[in-house]
């Protein structure tokens, strides 16, 4: 009896667990803080990586992306924003999954970077 029990409680747990990924939006977003300790200097790097369908697009102006959570759905970039590099893999459009990522460093220059992506990865 107890073998049964258990069983149907990780049964359900099983599939309860596959309901919440089929629900989801496949979009994804992780936020990373580095620090780089040398011989002469600190350095600290801020990393935030985005998967999601690109909404909206215009060149050289901006860039929307969906994003998961309830109250934030999308996420606009600054393409044209000061003291900023950019780099778009030149056939993103419009539905396509990329992924974008921006980086700050410690003197505050950002490195903007989208690629087109399949899928996001698998969360951990």
């Amino acid at each position: 009896m107890r073998t049964l029990l258990t069983t149907g409680c990780a049964a359900a747990l099983l599939l309860a667990g596959n309901l919440a990924v089929a629900q989801s939006s496949n979009s994804e977003q992780v936020n990373r803080d580095k620090t780089t300790e040398t011989q002469n200097q600190t350095t600290k790097t801020k990393s935030d990586t985005v998967y999601g369908k690109v909404e909206s697009y215009r060149p050289g102006k901006s860039l929307k992306v969906s994003v998961p959570g309830k109250i934030v759905k999308s996420k606009s970039f600054d393409l044209d924003e000061k003291n900023q590099s950019v780099n778009i893999a030149s056939n993103v459009k419009v539905g396509d999954w990329v992924r974008v990522q921006q980086k700050t460093d410690n003197n505050g220059h950002k490195m903007l970077t989208v690629k087109e992506s399949t899928k996001p990865p698998k969360s951990s």
